[in-house]
């Protein structure tokens, strides 16, 4: 009897082991299924590149080799081939310019080469004036309007035609196309001050005070040549203002040459002492005769041997006779 309860506990204690193993295994298997579905089903799909562009970062990012890259699915429409195909052709400069100057249209900067032909305009203009936006509208470039304005800016002028052809930035067909077109205010001799007189090509304050006490000794300027007749001032340095000055002939002040004093008329530049003292003499011989106008006039001046021919003209702007 007892050997027989015996065999029964031990019976059921074999029993419970195995129902334990059993249902250890299926305890492992089923953790195992779980961690199966957290990394494998649960994971997020891996996007897909949308096209062509996306494909090769998308490749590079996953360190893919050439021959894997080769494998990137091509567009199936036909215009996402040619698409495709159009930048696929492209060199990465050409992508990288692309890209750059949309960049820019788009926020306002430099436009594209296209957009700049297509406004270009010919008018008047003084390039020491102009602004950025009407020398695009001339034909240069942003950069190259930068590059004039620059110059300005350190303080550059364009005095003459010439030096805005000087700048390396204007081409010779753009100088040729916008010449007639370069319009610098000239300067007014005989109203100009110092301050402006320096301005102009080669002259400095010394040459400014020797222009206006020469103008003051004349009575003003009737032509712009009558600066080569200041010590200094020869054709080459004349050569480069000329085109920048002008004379307004009207300011000139009149030279009274038969009522003026011996003294006034000698300090006149085209007269001197001995002429003066010569027009003196002259003036009280026929200050005893009645008045005849013949006698009052620069060629009677002349045929007395006071004057030569060539002072006589150039004192003419001066007497009111």
């Amino acid at each position: 009897m007892k050997q027989k309860e015996r065999d029964g506990r031990k019976k059921r204690a074999t029993e419970g082991a195995a129902g334990g193993a059993v249902a250890l295994v299926f305890l492992i298997i089923g953790f195992q299924l779980a961690i199966f579905v957290t990394k494998v089903v649960e994971r997020p799909a891996t996007p897909q590149p949308s096209d062509a562009r996306t494909a090769r970062i998308f490749s590079s990012e996953q360190g893919e080799t050439p021959e894997a890259h080769s494998a990137t699915p091509q567009p199936s429409g036909a215009y996402e081939a040619r698409i495709f195909s159009s930048e696929r052709s492209k060199t990465p400069e050409a992508r990288r310019r692309e890209t750059s100057e949309a960049r820019r249209s788009k926020l306002g900067g430099y436009k594209t080469q296209e957009a700049r032909r297509s406004k270009i305009e010919s008018f008047v203009f003084n390039p020491n004036t102009v602004t950025h936006d009407e020398l695009v509208r001339l034909g240069l470039s942003e950069r190259q309007a930068e590059v004039i304005e620059h110059y300005r800016e350190k303080g550059g002028q364009f005095r003459s035609k010439a030096d805005f052809a000087k700048m390396y930035v204007v081409s010779d067909s753009l100088y040729e196309r916008l010449e007639r077109f370069i319009e610098i205010p000239r300067l007014e001799l005989n109203s100009a001050d110092s301050s402006a007189l320096v301005e102009l090509r080669g002259i400095g304050p010394y040459y400014a005070r020797k222009i206006l006490s020469y103008r003051d000794s004349l009575g003003g300027y009737y032509e712009p040549e009558q600066l080569l007749e200041i010590r200094g001032i020869d054709s080459q340095r004349f050569a480069g203002l000329s085109e920048n000055i002008f004379v307004d002939s009207s300011r000139i002040r009149p030279l009274r040459i038969w009522d003026i004093s011996e003294d006034s008329l000698a300090r006149h530049p085209y007269v001197g002492r001995q002429r003066a003292q010569s027009i003196a003499r002259y003036r009280r011989v026929y200050a005893m005769e009645p008045l005849r106008k013949e006698h009052y006039t620069l060629e009677s001046l002349v045929q007395e041997s006071i004057l030569t021919p060539e002072l006589a003209l150039k004192l003419r702007p001066y007497c009111r006779e």
